[in-house]
């Protein structure tokens, strides 16, 4: 048992799931490590955390000190337009004075422990590159590594602590409870970083080439913008032969709106998805990683950074994750040198 185990245990601290009374205590946690520069807005509303949590959006782990003070807290919530089921873990917060004691540690075994195991089948979460400890802790629990999301939240989420120099990336980061072996088609381009990724977990899917042409349908989609942020999420839900014209359109309004991380969701369950690639790396997206269970079927990431990405400042915890980001940072200078040519 390490020492920082051996600490938080010492302390009388209360570890359980959010109750309506804790909401308030909840928003000051926020308050106090954010200000008022969270990107998601609600987390300042009481009324509306116990309402996501009585309607099972967002599960909540708090953690409270003896004095009945909400002093860290980790969220699973609904994230994934295409899979309402597929919850995201994240949004680990500890008050400053009570750091270096396990307490992100502690919630993230009571959710993986007493809550995950009744009630999910796939987990996803984006780890935070600013610091290591929240992709160490979801590693040592048995989460795995599958992609890189570059400069997804704004710096000003940190000013108040200081804790970043720009923009600060996250690490795509999954576990499954059950898995659904599938077929997915693979595009020649990233044939060997797919593999690669797929490489960290048996999950008994079939590869095949992606080789098929957009079909003779209209591309449909859900689109995000997260204004505050500064990030537009665009789902495809169907690829059609208008797919530049649709996506060109869907980033076009992004960016009227000073969004600067594009992102874009493609589902590998379709053999087209390797002729969305190519249009889209011809607009300067990059590949972000595999996300398992996307579409209930896997999916890919395809990101675009306006400005350029803050690499030199991604703190990564384990060699996987180091190996993910110079494919990516490979996959960028291809595509921004392919642009200059």
């Amino acid at each position: 048992m390490g020492e920082e185990q051996k600490r938080s245990e010492d302390l009388s601290l209360e570890i359980r799931m959010m109750k309506p009374e804790d909401a308030p205590g909840v928003v000051e946690l926020y308050k106090s490590v954010y200000g008022d520069e969270y990107p998601v807005k609600a987390v300042y509303d009481a009324k509306d955390i116990i309402r996501q949590q009585e309607n099972g959006d967002v599960i909540r782990i708090i953690c409270r000190s003896s004095e009945g003070r909400v002093i860290g807290h980790v969220a699973t919530f609904r994230s994934c337009l295409s899979n309402p089921a597929l919850y995201e873990e994240g949004q680990g917060i500890v008050l400053p004075q009570f750091r270096n004691q396990g307490i992100i540690r502690r919630c993230m075994i009571y959710l993986n422990m007493e809550i995950y195991p009744q009630m999910m089948e796939q987990l996803w979460g984006e780890a935070v590159c600013n610091h290591v400890f929240v992709q160490k802790a979801e590693a040592q629990l048995g989460w795995y590594d599958t992609g890189l999301e570059v400069d997804l939240m704004p710096a000003a989420s940190y000013i108040k602590e200081q804790s970043s120099e720009g923009r600060v990336s996250a690490l795509l980061m999954f576990k499954s409870f059950k898995i659904r072996a599938q077929t997915v088609y693979l595009p020649e381009i990233y044939e060997d970083s797919l593999r690669y990724l797929y490489s960290v977990y048996d999950f008994g899917h079939t590869f095949l080439p992606a080789r098929a042409s957009l079909p003779n349908t209209p591309t449909s989609g859900l689109s995000q913008i997260f204004q505050g942020a500064g990030v537009a999420r665009f789902t495809i839900t169907e690829l059609g032969s208008d797919f530049e014209k649709y996506f060109l359109q869907q980033e076009r309004e992004a960016l009227d709106k000073d969004t600067c991380i594009l992102q874009v969701y493609l589902n590998l369950a379709s053999p087209a998805n390797a002729a969305a690639i190519e249009i889209l790396r011809r607009h300067q997206y990059y590949l972000g990683g595999i996300l398992p269970r996307w579409f209930d079927t896997d999916g890919l990431l395809m990101q675009k950074t306006i400005n350029p990405p803050g690499f030199a400042h991604i703190k990564l915890h384990s060699e996987g994750a180091v190996r993910i980001q110079a494919i990516i940072e490979a996959d960028y200078k291809s595509v921004i040198e392919g642009e200059a040519k």
